[in-house]
Order: structure tokens, then C-alpha cells, then sequence
């Protein structure tokens, strides 16, 4: 078989145009699925999580989501309503949830005999309703609702009868995210400019993307410090990279480092990291591209059909499916998901054709080195 290879890809062969003929069909081939390859792969549609509705938020164990009755919080299967919840986060093995319940948050999974089926509460304090909250050790930091802007609270796990202080702000700020740093915690969402600025219209003054950090003592209310303001949007992602983090938003997403805050020029209107340590950046409903950040770079990869939804929340799951959630211009809820590992595996159509490539590439050169040796063998000039 290798020599009739041979004597095909030999330049005085008689059948030197049909080995040509046959060349140029391979690469025209090859082309066409090169560029099939070029697809994102693993897209399909539905989600991994497994509710019909539109999901707010999840954790490994609990999803809260929108249905056609109100907010429902799935946990492990259990479905209970939570008409105002807002958020859940993991906290020592437990779920907790912002249920919009003043004075209280709820908590399920302690180990205990009454709180790890069943949903229970504990006491943050008079007059104020948690709508974000995160842990960092003992300490659990609050977004608090202050009149028609919103606030920190913190408090120690376990306080029996908390008096939290909550910080002042002087200007108005809407916190949608919260990740907990070594020293305290980073805080993204908007902060509104006031009446009448740079001659914005007073009824709806402009929302600007904002980065503070938090920090408590555990005496007085949170200090807080402003990290960036940005672009006309707001935050609605922060991530943990090798560096430092990773804020995500609608106008732009910035790398915050001990070095400072720098732009890389990509909006965004939900985003998530993977198993592996990427960021994923979705777009607005039309998008053909999906951008992912990674600790090497930045690259951009082409989804196989436009977005037909507008992102809202998106996560991935320990077995690395993204799923992304969100509702059409007819508000039909509607998601899609994505195996993260799909895009490197050997076994995707782009892994095989690069197999397929270099195994061809090896058997060419291969043959032509055989014919050039032969040939300086015989003594033949070339």
C-alpha cells in the first residue's frame, strides 16, 4: 500500500494528475469541515439544572427561579415558594436564602435534626432586609436594602442577638454581587449618578459600572473603598483568577490586580467560570460569539447558531455544563448549555480533523522523504 502512495506522489508517475485531482478534493473537503469545526462545540438546547422557569440564582444543592406561581426554591428536589427570595449562596456545608423577610435570612442543610431537610431562620438584625449575602470565615456581609439604594451590613455567624451597623453612603449604589477576598470581600453592581449630571436627564440619571471592597473588623459598620467606576452598566459577575479577579459587566470587564484596574474591552450580559478555571462571557440576544478569559489569554469562540434569548444568569455545574438561562422579545423562558470540556476533547469534530490533520501531514512527508531518499540512493539529480 505505502509504495502505490509512493509511486503516486512520485513526479515523473503517470498518474501524477490524478493524485493532484485527488489532493484538491481532500483540501476542498477538509476545508468546508474546518470551517463546520470552527462551531463552538458541545452547544445544546435545555439546562442542566433541571427546573422549568426562569432562573435567579443557584448553588449546588438549590436553584430559586421564576415560575408562572412566583419565586420557587428547589432544594434537593423540595420545592417551596419564596415569592421575594433573591439570592442563595453555599455557607459551611449550609444554603442560604435572601427570602426579602426583614430581620431574617433562612438556612437548610446544617446536619442538625431540624434545619438539614427543612428551612429554617436566623435573626440579622431589626429593619433590615438581606438581598445579597456571602460568608468569609465567621463573618457573613450583607447587601442591605436603605431606602431606594442599597447598603452593607455585617455581622458574626452565630450571633444570637445581632446589632449590625450599616454603612453610609453618600452617593446612591445597586449591589447584585458579592465574592469574599482574603481580607474582606469584593462588591459589584452600579452606582447612579445624581440629578442633573453632565445634563442627564433628573427623572433617570445614568447607572455606571462600580467595584468596591469591604472590610470589617467586627467592630463598627464596613469600610468600604472604591475600586473602579466604569462605563455607563454595571457589574454583574466577579471572579477569582491566578492574579487577582475578574469583573465582568455590561459595558466592560476589567482585571483587578495589585497592579491596578485594566480594561480588555468586552461587555457582557451574564458570565461564569468553569471547572477549569475559565470565564465565560455571554452576550446580548443576537450574539454569534461567546468570549472566554483564561489565564493564558483571551480567545473567542463562534456559537453554531445566534443567541436567541437575552441572558440572565448562567452557571456551571461540577461536571463542567455551562447552562444559560433568559426569555425572548415575547418573554418566553428559554435555555441552552454548553459542555466546557467539549471544546478541547479529541473527540469533538475540531479534535478529530486536527488528529486527522496531522496524521495525514505525517503519512505525506513521510512518503516524500522515502522518495527523495531513493532518489539520492540511485544517485539520481534533482
Amino acid at each position: 500500500m505505502m509504495s502505490g502512495w509512493r509511486r503516486l506522489l512520485e513526479e515523473e508517475s503517470e498518474h501524477q494528475w490524478l493524485s493532484f485531482v485527488v489532493f484538491s478534493i481532500i483540501v476542498i473537503i477538509g476545508s468546508i469541515l474546518i470551517d463546520w469545526s470552527s462551531d463552538l462545540s458541545g452547544v445544546q438546547e435545555g439546562s442542566s439544572l433541571g427546573v422549568q422557569g426562569l432562573v435567579i440564582d443557584s448553588t449546588e444543592d438549590s436553584v430559586l427561579y421564576q415560575s408562572e406561581d412566583g419565586n420557587i426554591i428547589n432544594y434537593k428536589g423540595q420545592e417551596n415558594l419564596a415569592q421575594y427570595a433573591t439570592c442563595l449562596e453555599e455557607y459551611r456545608g449550609m444554603t442560604l436564602a435572601c427570602l426579602g423577610t426583614e430581620g431574617m435570612v433562612a438556612f437548610i442543610g446544617d446536619g442538625g435534626p431540624e434545619c438539614d431537610t427543612e428551612w429554617c431562620q436566623f435573626s440579622i438584625g431589626e429593619n433590615l432586609t438581606a438581598s445579597q449575602i456571602s460568608g468569609n470565615g465567621d463573618a457573613l456581609l450583607f447587601v442591605v436594602q436603605d431606602g431606594t439604594s442599597d447598603s452593607l451590613a455585617a455581622m458574626w455567624y452565630g450571633d444570637s442577638n445581632p446589632t449590625p451597623l450599616v454603612s453610609e453612603f453618600d452617593e446612591t449604589m445597586y449591589l447584585d454581587i458579592i465574592v469574599p477576598t482574603y481580607e474582606g470581600w469584593l462588591i459589584g453592581g452600579s452606582w447612579q449618578a445624581p440629578p442633573n449630571w453632565l445634563g442627564s436627564n433628573p427623572a433617570s440619571p445614568p447607572k455606571y459600572e462600580l467595584v468596591i471592597e469591604a472590610k470589617w473588623n467586627g467592630v463598627g459598620a464596613p469600610s468600604i473603598e472604591v475600586v473602579h467606576i466604569g462605563a455607563e452598566g454595571a457589574i454583574h459577575g466577579l471572579f477569582e483568577t491566578k492574579d487577582g479577579y475578574l469583573a465582568t459587566g455590561t459595558s466592560d470587564s476589567y482585571t483587578i490586580t495589585e497592579n491596578g484596574v485594566e480594561s480588555l474591552g468586552i461587555s457582557s450580559q451574564v458570565a461564569t467560570d468553569d471547572n477549569n478555571g475559565n470565564v465565560w462571557l455571554f452576550g446580548d440576544i443576537g450574539s454569534k460569539t461567546v468570549a472566554i478569559v483564561a489565564d493564558e489569554g483571551i480567545t473567542v469562540e463562534k456559537l453554531p447558531e445566534p443567541l436567541n434569548i437575552v441572558p440572565t444568569y448562567a452557571t456551571c455545574d461540577e461536571e463542567g455544563m455551562i447552562s444559560v438561562h433568559g426569555s425572548d422579545y415575547s418573554d418566553d423562558v428559554s435555555a441552552f448549555s454548553i459542555d466546557s470540556d467539549a471544546r478541547t476533547s479529541i473527540t469533538s469534530l475540531r479534535g478529530i480533523l486536527d488528529l486527522g490533520f496531522i496524521l495525514v501531514s505525517l503519512l505525506i512527508l513521510s512518503i516524500m522523504g522515502w522518495n527523495v531518499t531513493d532518489a539520492i540512493r540511485k544517485g539520481e539529480v534533482f
